[in-house]
């Protein structure tokens, strides 16, 4: 990730300037209209009375505290965001940067929204994601799809309903749902010559024999989910309706985005091209049938086999069809042979897969379902340029495994993967392991990606791009209800590639647990890509987040990072651009509702917990616990080039720890450009309001400035328990300029906007 270089230190000499209101930002959320003088000289009454540097808090239980910590410097909430204009020279023109997702100018205007959007995901996780709401809540599945992935992703739906109406008949249903598939397709499944059936093949006689003894109520549940599948076949078809072949099929041969997609080493034109034609409402109508059909026919297997799986042992199906096999397998021990699976169903067992699970392997296989109901099973794919596991190109790929300790491993695209579709993983109970090397568990390039795990204690690793990853264009949510988590990319470039400049070329770029990463491309070919969304939501557990750079809701190009964690003693282990961080007009957060956590950047660790470069926003919020944030360079509410860096710590007994002299602790840096009205070629950096903020209430809380070298600890200057201050202080030639680093710590005090709907304009 090329041009993003952080300096450790003030940039430039201090200038011989005074600060005054001309100089001193009093904008408006779009960064362009001053306010009236009146509105300037109240501000400046609030300052004078009492926000110095240094100043001790006065205690009040209501106090606005975020309202008082920018009123210090003659700011109001209005300040913060960002609304860039077509006159904001080099600054990517925000009308015509493709693939930027729908939400994000008004969460970039409005970055405390991004508190209320976090945890509208947040919430239907809790309410959806758990075996009693599959069971019991028909749409469940249907609605947690929409309100994670499909929502963020498209307009055009609201979350209503799936419109599934199948008719199986009452002779044969199966039989008369193969020959619905043969329809839709074109195909025919009775062949006649000479005037009369075939004598080979015979399709019709083939399925009767398989079908014989078979549970009637097992076979029609079948045959819904294949009707419901022919169904969402037409929406797919009439989406591609407008894209040619040639670049349909070179799309879907993409397999390396997570290898030259950052800075625009590559420009694979075919992807414009079909994002162009492609009908993205009837593609995602179909994946919303295919998911609601799944869900359907998972709750009924289950609610038929549970009672008695010993007599569903001995079951055995197997069915071609123009669009794949419909297999379904009894409750014994199994190993599913490699295919081409339209259906793929097991009643129970330990069973072992390989190869192509619950994806589509082809483009005449766009839709795939697999359903596992129990058992300790295993599921493997060595072949890197197979998608598997939950995983989709151009339709949906859905596997749901309801419970059991399971293993998922394989190489790319897998576990939760969308390109241009949507690929699904559920997996509701169970001690999970997840193995992957790049793109998955929860990714999506101009697709969706959604990894879901009910309980139990799992683990999680991979090299890169997952684990919440939205690549340009696209959504990857990662989600875990309950049981102490543990998620790991691997740091190393040594193990995982990808290494980072930032670091010395020793830690690898994550892009992981909540992130959301464009495509530059403005040092390349021009033809720059957004960043979607990347989402990790854990809600219950003492979990472990470990990565390195490029992670942990962070942002990069137009894109979104977000991590929520619901509650537990959480670790969060990483390096560089990590941790509430984001580089070039992006957005990265981390929402901790409690517990006792450790925020630690390592190694080079810095740019980080609530970090910003280049007209970036990024927010740490964290409500309740003794927590301890520990950097190495510079962070803890540090705003560089023009971003917002806003750390929120409201309650408990906290320690920060930066090195002496290290831009941090609420701190704005100072750049020469910023004092001369006439700089030309940039002046958007004019116009945006930087912000560095450290708001820490109720605790007890230290703050330390800790050589890494020697371990010798002194109490960092000027922060300290119920004061506020400055960085730049007042005094400071390099004071004002719209630019300012602000620490209020207080024992007392709220921030409405940080509830959720509270403050909305």
């Amino acid at each position: 990730m090329s041009g993003t270089i952080p300096q450790p230190a003030k940039t430039v000499q201090p200038r011989s300037l005074s600060w005054s209101p001309s100089r001193s930002s009093t904008t408006a959320t779009t960064g362009n209209e001053p306010k009236s003088r009146s509105r300037w000289c109240a501000t400046l009454g609030l300052v004078l009375a009492g926000a110095l540097a240094g100043h001790a808090v006065a205690q009040d239980a209501t106090a606005d505290r975020l309202a008082e910590a920018l009123a210090t410097v003659g700011f109001d909430k209005a300040a913060l965001g960002f609304s860039p204009k077509g006159y904001w020279s080099r600054f990517p023109d925000p009308q015509r940067v493709p693939h930027k997702l729908h939400f994000f100018d008004s969460l970039y205007a409005e970055p405390l929204r991004t508190h209320d959007f976090t945890l509208v995901l947040a919430q239907a996780a809790r309410d959806l994601l758990s075996t009693a709401a599959f069971a019991k809540t028909p749409d469940a599945l249907f609605k947690l799809t929409y309100f994670l992935g499909i929502e963020p992703k498209v307009g055009g739906f609201r979350g209503y309903s799936a419109n599934l109406a199948p008719q199986p008949t009452a002779e044969a249903p199966l039989l008369g749902a193969v020959r619905r598939i043969y329809e839709v397709t074109g195909n025919e499944l009775q062949i006649v010559v000479f005037g009369k059936k075939a004598d080979w093949p015979d399709h019709e006689a083939e399925i009767r024999k398989q079908l014989t003894g078979v549970d009637p109520r097992l076979e029609k549940t079948v045959a819904a989910l294949v009707l419901n599948l022919a169904d969402a076949y037409t929406w797919r078809t009439l989406a591609l309706r407008n894209v040619d072949d040639g670049r349909l099929r070179a799309v879907f041969e993409l397999r390396d985005f997570h290898g030259h997609s950052t800075d625009g080493q590559s420009y694979p034109y075919q992807v414009d091209d079909v994002a162009k034609a492609l009908d993205e409402q009837s593609l995602y109508y179909a994946a919303q049938k295919a998911v609601q059909a799944a869900h359907d026919a998972a709750r009924e297997l289950n609610d038929l086999v549970a009672p008695n799986p010993a007599a569903f042992g001995a079951v055995r199906i197997d069915i071609g069809t123009p669009l794949g096999r419909i297999a379904v397998f009894g409750t014994g021990n199994d190993v599913h042979p490699a295919a081409d699976y339209l259906v793929l169903i097991d009643l129970g067992g330990d069973d072992s897969s390989t190869g192509v699970v619950g994806a589509t392997p082809a483009l005449s296989v766009p839709l795939s379902i697999a359903i596992d109901l129990a058992g300790n099973d295993t599921y493997r794919c060595d072949d890197e340029r197979q998608i598997t596991q939950g995983a989709a190109i151009f339709g949906a790929g859905i596997l749901l495994d309801l419970a059991g300790n399971d293993s998922y491993a394989a190489k790319r695209g897998a576990q939760g993967y969308g390109l241009f579709g949507l690929g699904l993983l559920l997996d509701l109970e169970g001690d999970d392991t997840y193995t992957l090397e790049y793109s998955g568990q929860g990714a999506g390039y101009f697709g969706i990606g959604l990894h879901l795990d009910g309980t139990g204690r799992d683990t999680y690793y991979l090299f890169g791009d997952g684990q919440g990853f939205g690549g340009p264009g696209g959504v990857g949510v990662l989600a875990n209800a309950s049981g102490n988590d543990s998620y790991t990319a691997e740091p190393l470039a040594e193990k995982a590639g990808r290494p980072d400049y930032h670091s010395q070329m020793k830690i690898a770029i994550s892009q992981a647990q909540g992130c959301g990463a464009g495509t530059r491309a403005d040092g390349s070919h021009g033809h720059a890509w957004a960043g979607g969304l990347g989402t990790l939501l854990d809600l219950e557990g003492n979990d472990t987040y470990e990565s390195g750079n490029w992670s942990i809701g962070t942002g990069y190009w137009f894109g979104t990072g977000l991590l929520y964690d619901g509650a537990g003693d959480d670790l969060y282990r990483s390096v560089y651009f990590s941790q509430a961080s984001g580089a070039h007009f992006c957005i990265g957060a981390i929402i901790d509702e409690g517990g006792n956590d450790k925020h630690i950047l390592y190694e080079t660790g810095g740019a980080g917990i609530a970090y910003g470069w280049d007209f970036a926003i990024s927010l740490l919020i964290d409500k309740a616990g003794d927590d301890l944030y520990e950097v190495r360079l510079m962070g803890l509410g540090c705003a560089q080039i023009r971003s917002q860096a806003l750390l929120f710590d409201l309650g408990g007994n906290d320690t920060y720890v930066l090195p002496p002299n290290a831009e941090g602790l609420g701190a704005a840096t100072f750049l020469d450009s910023y004092a001369k009205p006439g700089y030309s070629y940039g002046p958007y950096s004019l116009y945006g309001n930087a912000v560095g903020l450290l708001l820490d209430i109720g605790g007890t809380d230290r703050y330390v400035a800790r050589d890494f070298v020697s371990g010798k600890e002194d109490p960092a200057p000027a922060a300290g328990a119920n004061r506020t201050w400055l960085r730049p202080a007042k005094g400071s030639p390099n004071f004002g300029f719209r630019s300012y680093g602000i620490g209020l710590d207080t024992e007392t005090g709220a921030v409405p906007d940080l509830s959720l709907g509270s403050g909305a304009k």
